[in-house]
């Protein structure tokens, strides 16, 4: 008889129970359907679709045109066991139009049921157009950029698009509007947007100095390019750019500031003050700019300021244009070829300002110039001609040729109009009858300066005299004596008084002798502790 080993025995049998435990546990485990995923596609291509499936499956399509490709030909359905597995699909062209069409492919497991893939078929013909912002397309189709400001474009397309290829020297920015509506202009590196919806781009030019002088014409070469998703389609469209505006221009000069300028009497030497470094940057016998306007058209204007008994003028002394030029009677010359900038010799102080007009601006006041490029401030109680707003953007430089040789403190003496405070420059008095007279060495001779209509002007008199000063004048040490007709004026407002000017200096407003002029000059003294320092003699007004 055969010995049967129990122990043998109770381990197989173990074994065997643990094995029919675990198929019953897996039995009670339901697999899920996997998770759902986007195909977009065209007519005509065979797409795959990937999953891991963990028990027996059904596959089913909602579309004619979307099936599986099986061994027994293209299928709405199909099944398979658990396991991984990627089937293709067949893409047809059955009812496609010019809008995107949609399938599902829905797989049944265990009982369950759920959508994993949807199918995203291309238009027919697809299509990408532009539009202005009213919505109006575009003929042709081009994109347009601005200049300074932003030059705004509708895209629309029934495909999820992206630039591709935007020239570096074009920026741009993209609109978007959130959920709750508020819209945000965004930079961006590239233009991108979504089937059905349109996208509003806006476009300018990156300045440099030289690309925004010329227009880009459609045939010029330059384009932006658009592709799809999957890189397969591509459309572009033409740039055009109309070139800075016909009545802008910019320019660059020696330095930041384009006032203040000194010209020596020579010619020989430009110089311009630094308030930071409180010295002057020197420049030799020419100065270097850059003007930029459309197509390199621009003209020049040379103008000079006359100022007169404190009262300013303009006067138009040269053009460098292209209608009319003549710099005969100009003191300053802009080489246009060059652009530089040179000053005649001088024998005295002047001013001049010269101004760089773009050819349409010029165009449009050529015949009346003056009227258009002047205004009248009002401000100090004079009507004043200066440059309006509008034009004082094409002043390139404004400068003073006058004398560099340093002057000391005491020396010469500053008069001023009260109400325009121009300067009104004092010259050597010679009359040695009259210093002799008066007991002086050191003698001038201004103006007086002309009436107004509703005010009375007078001049403000710094005689630039050593210890002549506020504190001196309070101790009775610094006096002043004013004579006309024989007689000694007395201090008053109608006559004159003592003050600071506008530099808080002690200085002398002369208002003029109460009972008038009379055809005589009025004769100033200028005392410091008790001797006559300087002697100023002022000529009575010209009316």
């Amino acid at each position: 008889m055969k010995r049967v080993n129990f122990r043998v025995f109770k381990t197989f049998a173990l074994i065997i129970a643990i094995a029919l435990g675990a198929v019953a546990c897996s039995k009670d485990s339901v697999a899920e359907i996997p998770g759902a995923t986007t195909i977009e596609c065209k007519g005509g291509d065979n797409p795959t679709l990937s999953f891991n499936a963990g028990d027996s499956w059904q596959l089913s399509s909602n579309a004619k045109w979307c099936t599986f490709v099986t061994s027994a030909g293209n299928m709405q359905e199909m099944a398979g066991n658990a396991g991984l597995h990627t089937v293709t699909l067949n893409i047809s062209d059955e009812g496609n139009g010019n809008s995107w069409s949609t399938a599902t492919i829905t797989m049944k497991m265990n009982g369950q049921s759920a959508v994993i893939a949807t199918v995203k078929r291309h238009p027919k013909e697809l299509y990408m157009k532009l539009s202005d912002i009213a919505e109006n397309p575009l003929n042709p189709q081009v994109f347009s950029i601005g200049y300074v400001d932003y030059a705004p474009t509708y895209i629309e397309a029934n495909f999820r698009y992206a630039a591709t290829e935007i020239p570096e020297w074009i920026e741009v920015k993209q609109r978007f509007t959130d959920d709750d509506g508020n819209i945000t202009d965004e930079v961006m590196g590239s233009i991108t947007g979504i089937p059905g919806e349109r996208s509003w781009v806006m476009m300018r030019i990156v300045n440099d100095g030289y690309r925004e002088r010329y227009p880009i014409t459609a045939d010029s070469g330059h384009v932006i390019k658009f592709s799809d998703e999957q890189g397969t389609v591509e459309y572009e469209f033409p740039i055009v750019f109309a070139g800075m505006g016909s009545d802008d221009l910019t320019f660059i000069g020696p330095s930041e500031i384009n006032y203040g300028w000194e010209v020596s009497l020579s010619g020989k030497e430009f110089r311009q003050y630094n308030e930071d470094s409180k010295s002057f940057t020197k420049f030799g016998g020419s100065l270097q700019f850059d003007i930029t306007s459309l197509n390199d058209e621009f003209d020049i204007l040379y103008i000079e300021q006359k100022v007169d008994r404190g009262i300013s003028s303009y006067n138009i002394i040269g053009t460098t244009a292209y209608d009319k030029t003549d710099e005969s009677k100009s003191w300053m010359h802009f080489d246009k070829e060059t652009m530089t900038l040179t000053i005649d010799e001088g024998t005295s102080t002047r001013y001049g300002l010269v101004m760089a007009l773009p050819r349409g601006a010029y165009n449009r006041i050529r015949a009346k110039i003056e009227e258009n490029i002047f205004d009248v401030d009002g401000a100090s109680g004079i009507d004043l001609p200066i440059i309006s707003d509008d034009y004082q953007k094409y002043v390139i430089i404004e400068l003073t040729q006058h004398d560099f040789a340093e002057k000391g403190t005491y020396e010469g003496m500053y008069i001023y109009h009260s109400l325009t405070t121009l300067e009104i420059p004092a010259s050597t008095y010679t009359d040695a009858a009259v210093m002799a007279e008066y007991g002086v060495e050191e003698a001038y001779t201004c103006p007086f300066v002309n009436s107004v209509a509703g005010k009375k002007p007078g001049i403000v008199i710094d005689p630039r005299t050593e210890n002549w000063t506020t504190s001196m004048s309070e101790e009775g040490m610094a006096t002043a004596e004013v004579y006309h007709m024989g007689e000694k004026l007395k201090i008053s407002e109608d006559e004159y008084y003592l003050g600071e000017n506008k530099d808080e200096n002690m200085a002398l407003y002369l208002w003029g002798p109460k009972a008038g002029w009379k055809g005589e000059n009025v004769y100033i003294l200028f005392n410091v502790d008790g001797q006559t320092k300087k002697l100023l003699v002022v000529t009575p007004p010209a009316k």
